[in-house]
This record gives structure tokens, C-alpha cells and sequence, in this order.
């Protein structure tokens, strides 16, 4: 097999709460990875919103045939989620990250370029850029396409807006012989992305969310934040626990605090977790850790839970 990455001629021009011209996706063999890096310049001033870096792209789509949708993110900073997961799997920060996605509240000021890297892996190894476990079987395809749905300008900074700003990408591709890639390609992500509003206390895990079925669930990623009136901020005391059930058993997988959870995800993915000391535990740190202090922190209100242990080693819980 040949495995090569692509750097792909085409590049989408920043427009402020636009739909993005779609980029074509190259189509000879099957992706294994796909790497967006938002190139943009802003005028920032000292009232930067948390993640301000991370909060440029409203919208994302890996579309195919039929409007088959590989990768899917909807919803209000959803990119954010995107770009966290990246750091805590591959352990690489986003350029301009405090540690594993500690935002700085407030940058450097002026007129400033920064990069924004936001990684979509679909096989189960995200330290193998070749990974085959799970696939976009692009060779297959007729149409293969990057959307993008960018945010508002005052995204990053309520006083000072994005200005310019340029999307690339890369594409990991695995060729071979027409035989290889059929068996290889079996596997395909499948994402959603679920929204809901903290409206009320419950208790023993009483409020139900409906997970989706019908295929493999790998993993659940948690994005949980505040009610800030300007910008919302991530926080880790919004949720107490998380309980997942199967109801037609009456069975449940697991049944934990939603800091154990968040433990347990630093032991899984090798984060050295600190604990700051500034604001609540919890809450996005405002200054940079020390020199004394180069670990990893634990991200604020940011949870994976990967549910391979609990079911297939590399597709994990089987709800078809």
C-alpha cells in the first residue's frame, strides 16, 4: 500500500458568518485523517473570549454521496470540541493553547495572526496518521466534500474582529490495490452532535438523553459550559455524573462522577493533570502555568469517554 499526505491546492477565504465554497476531496484511495488549519488575523484588545482561538468555525461537514455526512458538527462552537479532542488524544496543542486547551483570556493586543488546527481521525489510533480501523472509503465515491460554516468576526475578541483569514488542508490517503481497499474500507465514522440546555437540578442521574444507536459507539465527547451572558465558558460543575444504560436490559456500562470521568481520561490519554490556582476548580485558567509547572491541565469542562473498554477493542459498544 502507498500512504501519502496531501496538501491540497484549494483553500477557503474567510467570510464572517458565511458557508464556505466547498473544497473537493481527493478521491483515489481511503482517508485515514484530515487536517484543517485556519490561518487568520484579528484585532485583538484584552476582553479576548475564552478559546477565542478555537471559535472560528460554526459549522463542519464531510459530505458524500447522498449527502452522507462522514464528519458532522452543528451547533455553537462545536469546532471547539473538534480541536480539544486533538490535543488530549495526539498530546499536540494547538499553537497558541495554554497546555491541553487552557485558552489565554487575554492575549498579546494589537493586530495579531494566530493558527487554529482542527484534526478529524476516524480510525481508532489517532497516533497512527495511517490508521485503517475506520475509514472515508473516498475511492468508492462520486463526491467527496470539505463544508465549512464560519462564525461571526467578534467571535474571538468583543472588541476587535477577525479581518482576514485562509483554511488549508491535508488529507491523509491510503492507496493500494482495488481488493486491499475494499476490505479496509468496512469501517466508517458516522458522528451527531447533541445540544441540550442545563434547565433544571436533577438528581440520580434522572435526566435521560437519548445516545444514538444502529452502529458502533466508540466514544462520547462532552462539552459542558456555563451560562455566561457574554460568551460561554467551560466549566466542569455543571454535571454532577453521567450514567449510561441500555434500557431494554435494564443493564448499565457505567455509572460514575463526572471528575472520575474526567480522571479517568487523563490516566487513558497520558495527561499530567495540575490542578490551577486560579478561579474554581474547574474553570478555564486565566494565566499560563509556570516554568515550574510544564504539565498538561486538565481541560475545564471537556470530556471523553471511551467506551472500547467496555465492548470491542477498536469499535467499542455494540448498539446496532
Amino acid at each position: 500500500m502507498r500512504k501519502t499526505i496531501k496538501r491540497l491546492t484549494a483553500s477557503s477565504t474567510w467570510g464572517a458568518s458565511a458557508d464556505l465554497t466547498p473544497i473537493d476531496l481527493p478521491r483515489d484511495g481511503l482517508i485515514t485523517e484530515i487536517t484543517i488549519r485556519a490561518n487568520l488575523t484579528a484585532t485583538l484588545t484584552a476582553a479576548a473570549y475564552d478559546d477565542w482561538f478555537r471559535r472560528v468555525i460554526q459549522n463542519i461537514k464531510i459530505e458524500g454521496d447522498g449527502g452522507r455526512a462522514y464528519l458532522g458538527m452543528s451547533g455553537v462552537q462545536m469546532s471547539t470540541i473538534l480541536s480539544l479532542w486533538n490535543e488530549v488524544l495526539t498530546g499536540a496543542p494547538t499553537i497558541v493553547s495554554n497546555g491541553a486547551g487552557i485558552a489565554l483570556a487575554a492575549p498579546d493586543v494589537g493586530s495579531a495572526t494566530f493558527v487554529s488546527m482542527f484534526k478529524f481521525h476516524p480510525g481508532s489510533d489517532p497516533h497512527n496518521p495511517f490508521d485503517l480501523s475506520a475509514v472515508i472509503p473516498a475511492s468508492f465515491l462520486s463526491m467527496l466534500q470539505a463544508k465549512l460554516t464560519t462564525t461571526p468576526a467578534a467571535v474571538t475578541d468583543a472588541a476587535g474582529p477577525i479581518t482576514a483569514g485562509t483554511f488549508n488542508y491535508e488529507v491523509n490517503v491510503v492507496q493500494g490495490t482495488p481488493g486491499e481497499l475494499r476490505a479496509a474500507a468496512r469501517m466508517s465514522p458516522v458522528g451527531s452532535t447533541l445540544v441540550y440546555s442545563h434547565t433544571a437540578t436533577y438528581s440520580d442521574f434522572s435526566y435521560d438523553i437519548d445516545v444514538p444507536a444502529g452502529a458502533w459507539l466508540r466514544s462520547i465527547i462532552m462539552r459542558n459550559t456555563d451560562d455566561t451572558a457574554t460568551v460561554p465558558r467551560r466549566k466542569s460543575d455543571e454535571v454532577t455524573g453521567v450514567k449510561l444504560k441500555t434500557p431494554k436490559s435494564g443493564d448499565f456500562v457505567f455509572e460514575q462522577n463526572i471528575y472520575e470521568l474526567q480522571h479517568l481520561m487523563c490516566q487513558r490519554f497520558g495527561l499530567r493533570g495540575i490542578a490551577g490556582d486560579v478561579g474554581p476548580l474547574g474553570a478555564i485558567a486565566t494565566i499560563r502555568p509556570g516554568p515550574e509547572s510544564l504539565q498538561s491541565m486538565v481541560p475545564a469542562g471537556f470530556t471523553l469517554i471511551d467506551l472500547r473498554p467496555f465492548g470491542h477493542p477498536l469499535y467499542g459498544l455494540d448498539v446496532r
